[in-house]
């Protein structure tokens, strides 16, 4: 046994602890939290150009990203549309639709789930690069799309609440 399948062993565990607990607050109210939602609208833009910027000279990669984020995007907004929202005194509560939220969860963890596998099966010097998937990419267009539009439209929410209650 290789020191790649004893470090993959060891994470196992971490892994699907932290895959269960991101599933189960798909369903479930959440508190919130201005600073999550200002951290999504700044991050996930910058992730989108890093990786275009990246994937320029490659077109095929680099379309099925922006691919994956127009599909991205459209389940956000179909989601945007069934999400529930509370305001409880000064605290805000949002409850995310989960059907959607989940199949773009199950999707991201399926391919880091199989990336992993293709990891241990093939060992960490022949594993395709990260972004020479196009396979990858369009499921990180889709992740990326997805929370882009909830985490803007929990923001927009709250500061139009806040505007309204000055």
């Amino acid at each position: 046994m290789t020191q790649t399948h004893l470090i993959m062993f060891a994470a196992t565990p971490l892994i699907m602890w932290r895959v269960y607990k991101r599933v189960q607050r798909l369903t479930v109210r959440q508190k919130s939290r201005m600073w999550r939602h200002w951290f999504g609208v700044t991050f996930l833009p910058t992730f989108l150009l890093a990786m275009i910027v990246m994937l320029f000279a490659k077109p095929a990669v680099l379309g099925a990203l922006l691919g994956g984020a127009a599909v991205g995007t459209a389940l956000g907004f179909a989601a945007w549309r069934r999400m529930g929202f509370e305001r409880v005194g000064s605290d805000y509560f949002y409850i995310p639709y989960a059907p959607i939220g989940m199949v773009v969860a199950m999707l991201f963890i399926a391919r880091v789930l199989y990336r992993m596998f293709e990891m241990f099966t093939l060992g960490p010097q022949q594993v395709p690069a990260f972004g020479s998937s196009p396979l990858t990419m369009g499921i990180m267009g889709v992740v990326a799309g997805y929370y882009l539009v909830g985490t803007s439209g929990l923001l927009r929410w709250r500061l139009a609440d806040r505007k309204r209650m000055a």
